[in-house]
């Protein structure tokens, strides 16, 4: 049992690890990316990727649900074949379902979103079909308790884009950017292929109804609500380019999102890095150890989310315009709202682990079209009267509704207590004060530290996180495992 929590701790710690270098590739993509293909085009860009995501995830059949929930049930049960024979004739099935949405995507993308560049189009239209069968190869890591393997399916796939889609654009423009998309793609397939082969028994497909039918139907539940929230949290680009006709807001809105989805995919992550121990746990009847976990969770993540408010708010408005240019000085007031719609995803995120754990799906995707109701109810008339920032708003309400009823919903399930991240925002909300004294940006610098540096302070103060509990779990990691 220590190995296992050692194991699932360390691997989230690398997740995290690499998350440093996730949004380092996402600030250097926001640094260069949108400044030289410049608003109208990046708009078209945006639009492009975002939806393509939509069809990524409609095809995976809810692959990670499925690898998180079954597989530790096989390797507890010493079933390796049937872990081959799973992984095997679901990546199978998966392709099929790769080829349909990429070729659905092709259509909506030329008649639909009206793209002129059709070219361009059939790139990202091979990169769906291309994410989708990769996607199926990482999430099978994820079930053999090694998420720090799972997560490298992202990290690399975020420095290939950016790479690539740089050369790209500067050799052929859009259709070249769209061109080092796909390439982009192909690689990380190949790398997740050589990654699962050992894991793979072609020999074993069994595509049959009988056999694929119970962890589809298990699949699909969850698949239902994740596809709805990518919906939401991907649909903010089409929602502009509706509301408003113009693609330079559409470029401001994506600009913004793509750096929220960063600490929001971070924040899913580490979350979701923890199930096949709280299943493992929930198997073995310890209902009690799955509540201080999930506990021990909100109360890691919710300051952090608190800190991140805090650079938006006293750094945003000096760091948009020198990292994105002048141009794209809108990008900072719609990251306020959406960081503080990522301090709402912090619960949200943890109620939907505790969702999964429990295998609650109806759970995740009640709350789930709730969030993307609220935000195209929210989004069109708000966006029509303020543009990106409108639909920005949006996507705060959307969060918080999403974040209020599921965490409302799920701890009728699992009763844990929201006290300490409760706490966790009532000692930040003291330090905004500060923010009456922003002025040049080395202020606001200084402002900035000392508002995080006083939050660190408070929360050591009122022992919401305490030294003895930081090195104890420095302690744990460090100690090596000498049962037998």
């Amino acid at each position: 049992m220590v190995t296992e929590v050692r194991d699932t701790v360390r691997n989230a710690g690398l997740l995290i690890a690499q998350r440093a270098f996730h949004v380092a590739g996402a600030a250097l993509f926001a640094v260069l990316i949108p400044r030289l293909m410049g608003p109208e085009i990046f708009g078209r860009y945006a639009l492009l990727t975002s939806v393509s995501m939509w069809f990524a995830l409609l095809s995976g059949l809810g692959a990670v649900s499925m690898m998180t929930r079954s597989v530790p049930r096989f390797l507890a049960a010493h079933a390796t074949g049937e872990v081959r024979k799973l992984a095997t004739s679901l990546l199978a099935l998966r392709a099929g379902t790769g080829a349909l949405t990429s070729t659905v995507y092709f259509l909506i993308a030329a008649f639909a979103l009206g793209e002129p560049d059709l070219v361009a189009a059939a790139f990202i239209s091979v990169a769906v079909f291309s994410r989708t069968v990769a996607n199926l190869c990482f999430a099978l890591f994820l079930g053999l308790n090694q998420a720090a393997r799972w997560g490298m399916g992202e990290l690399m796939r975020r420095w290939l884009t950016l790479v690539l889609v740089l050369v790209g654009f500067l050799l052929a423009g859009l259709r070249g950017a769209c061109l080092g998309f796909l390439v982009a793609n192909l690689v990380v397939l190949a790398i997740g292929l050589s990654w699962a082969w050992p894991h793979l028994s072609w020999g074993d497909i069994d595509l049959s109804r009988r056999y694929l039918s119970p962890f589809l139907r298990m699949g699909t539940y969850f698949a239902m609500g994740n596809v709805l929230i990518s919906l939401a949290q991907r649909s903010g680009e089409a929602l502009v380019r509706l509301a408003t006709g113009n693609y330079a807001e559409v470029g401001f809105y994506g600009a913004a999102y793509s750096i929220y989805v960063v600490g929001a995919h971070a924040l899913w992550q580490f979350a979701i890095a923890f199930a096949p121990l709280l299943i493992a746990m929930l198997e073995r009847g310890q209902t009690d150890a799955v509540r201080e976990w999930v506990e021990r969770l909100l109360k890691w993540l919710v300051p952090l989310g608190v800190l991140g408010v805090f650079a938006v708010l006293f750094l945003g408005n000096d760091l948009v315009p020198l990292v994105l240019g002048d141009e794209f000085r809108a990008v900072s007031r719609n990251l306020v709202p959406l960081t503080f719609a990522l301090l709402a995803l912090s619960a949200g995120g943890i109620a939907r682990l505790v969702a999964f754990t429990l295998d609650r799906p109806g759970i995740v995707a009640t709350a789930a079209a709730l969030e993307l109701s609220t935000f195209w109810v929210l989004g069109l008339p708000l966006a029509r009267q303020a543009g990106s920032f409108g639909a920005s708003v949006a996507a705060l309400g959307a969060s918080m509704a999403y974040a209020g009823f599921i965490t409302w919903r799920i701890r009728r399930e699992l009763r844990y207590s929201l006290t300490i991240p409760l706490r966790a925002i009532a000692v930040g909300l003291p330090f905004l004060l500060l923010l009456l004294a922003r002025s040049s940006g080395p202020m606001n610098v200084l402002l900035f530290l000392a508002a995080t540096s006083g939050y660190v302070v408070s929360m050591l103060a009122t022992r919401i996180v305490t030294i003895d509990e930081i090195s104890a779990a420095r302690q744990f990691l460090r100690t090596p495992h000498t049962e037998p």
